[in-house]
């Protein structure tokens, strides 16, 4: 079973979730999904990271919408274009980024639509917490440091330089400072 490595970002007193993701690689390559703040939308998006870890170039592949079997596209410093080809996430590896991407939305993150909403409402509003239409679970709170305005969690050994190259093509307001 694959293990990810996992980053949060949470502004309490701003936007909320600005990033939650988890990726593990494989090979050479990348794979995984993450969701945060963008306005006041949260989109999600599955990615491959191609050539991560090897001497090419890094072709970085975003779903167009969360949905690993959707439309994909090729995303670059300046933007994202469409690719006219199967998706680049191998046919073997997409049950298990599934389960994972479902295993990381049920263990971190709560959102206006979950049966447990009210629940985690007023879990966090017993914390001091505002609620948003994505918010981190309530027991999952203590797990970020609280230190700044932006609290974060990373696993441990996690490596921070693919949030980096993530966050300079993704559509979230959130870049890792």
């Amino acid at each position: 079973m694959i293990e990810p490595h996992v980053h949060l970002a949470y502004a309490a007193r701003g936007a909320g979730v600005l990033c939650a993701m988890f990726w593990f690689p494989e090979k050479n390559d990348v794979y995984g999904w993450f969701t945060g703040a963008r306005a006041h939308e949260h989109p999600a998006r599955f990615f491959a990271l191609q050539h991560y870890y090897a001497t090419r170039d890094t072709e970085c592949y975003l779903s167009a919408e969360d949905d690993l079997y959707g439309e994909w596209r090729m995303a670059v410093k300046t933007g994202t274009s469409r690719i006219d080809r199967p998706i680049p996430v191998p046919a073997e590896l997409c049950p298990e980024l599934d389960r994972i991407q479902d295993a990381f939305v049920q263990e971190w993150l709560v959102f206006e639509t979950d049966p447990l909403h009210d629940q985690e409402e007023a879990a966090l509003r017993a914390h001091e917490l505002p609620v948003f239409a994505l918010n981190i679970r309530a027991s999952r709170i203590n797990k970020l440091t609280h230190e700044g305005p932006v609290w974060t969690y990373w696993t441990p050994g996690a490596d921070i330089h693919v949030v980096d190259y993530l966050s300079q093509r993704w559509p979230l307001d959130y870049l890792l400072e």
